[in-house]
């Protein structure tokens, strides 16, 4: 088991506000990290990341690990597109 430090807003049902809690999260069971834009009490907008798991579990994370930020910020390959008679020579 791998665990790291995430920093989440967690919806308080009691109070019916948005709270800022630490959570140690088994990193071997996240499944994708998605950055979004959320919006806090005061409607600020804040920049954020769904952290999905593998049991179905979302959370809303203000902050995770370094490495987290480093694989999402790395560059990836330009796509390839195919032209429509690549396309058409592969369908026959």
């Amino acid at each position: 088991m791998s665990f790291h430090k995430f920093t989440i807003m967690n919806h308080n049902e009691a109070h019916q506000r948005e709270e800022i809690v630490d959570l140690l999260v088994n990193t071997d069971h996240i499944v994708s990290i998605k950055p979004i834009r959320m919006a806090t009490n005061d409607r600020q907008v804040i920049e954020g990341y769904w952290v999905r798991l593998s049991n179905g579990k979302k959370y809303k994370a203000l902050q995770m690990p370094e490495a987290f930020n480093t694989k999402l910020s790395e560059e990836l390959p330009a796509p390839r597109f195919l032209s429509e008679h690549s396309v058409e020579d592969q369908v026959q």
